[in-house]
């Protein structure tokens, strides 16, 4: 398939995602993942109650001593903190979540009973260190282009427009190799291949679906890009009185980042199972 045709077929699929909003059973995996991500939120905000303060407390302490154990310090810390847990729960229940929600969707667009959740909890349990080790590769490559960038950006003491030049191509390159990536849970979900074996057809799927998955992700990307920009602005919003604002953002952040990991998920799903496995099956 030719670019073109990539994209007007995920634009399909986008359309055909949005359609299935409204069955909750495909909600399930991103119900979980909300619940575990928004928990790690209310327990920085709320660290000083007496149900939480005896792991909450010291933790903070020892991230950003005294100072963040006092109001509102500790909403200075929340958009770090987070991102950092972040990085744990994306590679690990994010992966897991995906590869549900894969599972389902192809279940969906087959119109077989699997659709049920436990039915596709089944088959991505069954599959789930594979799962998660495919996607490693992406997610460390994305944590080691960011990080490389702004070590880079802070030992030259840079200025705000090449630290913002910085953020864009950190932002393009993890779009970059999100599009080559993507196929690899869906290789291991639907496809039944191993990791290795996987990662060795990640090459042959992207000429079959590359742009497809790109324009997906940039479509799936800037809707967050106003709430970025605003949480880089965490010291503004407290100093201005309205603290808990940050934490606010950062539920908004979550609940609209579950939002496109749905639509995502379901796209790439779609595209894989009409263009991209009929052509790896055809190579064969």
């Amino acid at each position: 398939m030719n670019p073109l045709e990539q994209i007007v077929l995920a634009w399909q699929s986008l359309a055909y995602a949005f359609r299935q909003l409204f069955r909750p059973r495909l909600w399930a995996p991103w119900w979980l993942l909300g619940v575990v991500q928004i928990g790690v939120v209310m327990s920085l905000w709320w660290f000083a109650h007496p149900a939480l303060s005896w792991l909450m407390a010291p933790l903070l302490y020892r991230l950003g001593g005294e100072d963040a154990l006092h109001y509102p310090n500790v909403f200075r810390m929340i958009p770090s903190l987070y991102s950092t847990a972040e990085l744990v729960i994306s590679a690990l229940l994010g992966s897991l979540a995906a590869g549900v929600a894969t599972a389902l969707f192809a279940s969906q667009l087959s119109r077989i009973s699997a659709s049920r959740p436990g039915g596709g909890f089944g088959r991505a349990l069954r599959r789930a260190l594979p799962v998660i080790v495919v996607n490693l590769p992406l997610n460390l490559l994305v944590i080691a282009l960011a990080l490389g960038l702004e070590t880079l950006v802070q030992s030259r003491a840079s200025s705000v427009i090449v630290q913002r030049l910085a953020h864009v191509i950190a932002l393009g390159g993890a779009l970059l190799l999100q599009a080559f990536f993507i196929y690899g849970t869906a290789l291991v979900v639907l496809g039944g291949r191993s990791v290795r074996e996987a990662l060795a057809e990640l090459p042959r799927a992207a000429v079959n679906g590359y742009w497809a998955a790109l324009f997906l992700g940039l479509i799936a990307i800037l809707p967050s890009l106003p709430l970025q920009e605003l949480a880089r602005h965490t010291n503004v919003i407290v100093d201005r009185g309205s603290p808990e604002l940050v934490g606010w953002l950062a539920v908004t952040q979550i609940a609209l980042a579950l939002l496109t990991s749905f639509l995502l998920t379901g796209s790439v799903t779609v595209v894989y199972q009409g263009a991209v496995a009929p052509r790896l099956a055809s190579d064969e």
